[in-house]
């Protein structure tokens, strides 16, 4: 999980920056708006499990053998 977060952030900065003067604000907006990606990425991707985690859970107590 952690290498396609750092794709993605990586992808994110590097579309940011596309077409713009490399100066220091630029390179720092780029970076800040990759972490925005990210965060929001990481969010979809709990937010997934937790809904997967929620049709699979089966209520009720369970059986003692």
């Amino acid at each position: 999980m952690p290498a396609l977060l750092n794709t993605l952030a990586t992808s994110a900065a590097t579309a940011y920056a596309r077409g713009r003067q490399p100066t220091p604000q630029v390179l720092a907006e780029a970076q800040l708006h990759s972490y925005a990606i990210d965060y929001w990425w990481s969010a979809g991707f709990f937010l997934a499990g937790a809904v997967i985690s929620i049709l699979l859970y089966r209520g009720g107590r369970a059986g003692v053998r």
